[in-house]
């Protein structure tokens, strides 16, 4: 049995008992290690029992912040906590697909944080994007002009649903393109971060978003290949805190490796303040 104590957005702490990870029983746990859960790589891959590191590099490839929390887990949630313990000041942050949502890129604007991310292809295939919708903050617009104002909010989902007139959906033109048999008039879920996926879109079409992406996959990339090349891709520990401590060893002999290359031929001890002259053999 496992029990796990989370505390969602809002604050609201609870505790919830397991002994498979998915609901339907297929994914038992370990009894040996509770931790570990059960992920998949890619998915032509099995799943196995895993950890998740993350890790925030600098532009110089060091590791500056990381941290083990479970393979389970959304990776852009423990990119939050490690925000606070960087050693530097941070301007902007890149980021592969996997740390697209939008309560992150919301708290990386509230820090003043310029994010690189890519948007996810779930975002593009919206009724806002799809329909030809117009977000006007407050509202939408549809494609034959009417106004779809915002209505309930669900919690669970973070989600706001626009509801456009019964009278203008029943007299539109194209009701029966638009509107399903069931409905007679046009509902439209749309997240509350909807407006940082405007932005970041128009970000990503930059020289820049193009730019940071190449500096992350030259250098990010390398530093978890060194990572793997110290045998960190695979623990030899059990539990979170043990294996995060693991990484941590990890991490400080990836770092220092990188100082001394660096540091080349000024790495050597230092010479001596005169070098010794020669003395010449006694005579008798």
């Amino acid at each position: 049995m496992l029990r796990e104590r989370e505390v969602d957005e809002d604050g609201e702490e609870r505790e919830s008992v397991s002994y498979y990870q998915d609901p339907k029983g297929r994914m038992p746990l370990s009894p040996v290690d509770t931790d570990a859960r059960w992920r998949t790589t890619r998915q032509d891959r099995r799943a196995n029992l895993h950890y998740q590191e993350n890790a925030i590099v600098d532009r110089g490839g060091f590791i500056v912040a990381r941290k083990a929390t479970l393979a389970s887990g959304g990776d852009w949630r423990a990119l939050i906590g490690m925000l606070p313990q960087l050693p530097i000041s941070h301007e902007s942050l890149a980021a592969d697909t996997g740390y697209n949502d939008g309560r992150l890129r919301k708290h990386l604007d509230d820090l003043g944080i310029t994010a690189y991310i890519p948007v996810h292809s779930n975002q593009e295939r919206n009724m806002v994007e799809k329909g030809g919708f117009d977000y006007r903050g407050d509202h939408l617009v549809c494609p034959e002009g009417k106004i779809l104002r915002k209505g309930s909010y669900h919690k669970r989902d973070r989600r706001y649903i626009y509801v456009a007139r019964q009278k203008d959906c029943q007299q539109c033109p194209v009701k029966m393109q638009c509107l399903p048999s069931a409905q007679k008039r046009r509902y439209v879920a749309l997240s509350v971060y909807h407006p940082y996926y405007l932005e970041a879109r128009r970000r990503n079409a930059s020289s820049v978003f193009q730019r940071e992406m190449r500096i992350r996959q030259t250098t990010a990339e390398g530093v978890f290949a060194s990572q793997e090349r110290l045998g960190w891709a695979r623990s030899r520990l059990r539990g979170l805190r043990k294996v995060d401590c693991e990484g941590y060893i990890s991490a400080l002999a990836h770092n220092l490796k990188k100082a001394v290359r660096l540091l080349g031929d000024f790495a050597g001890p230092p010479e001596m303040p005169g070098a010794l002259e020669p003395v010449a053999p006694l005579s008798v």
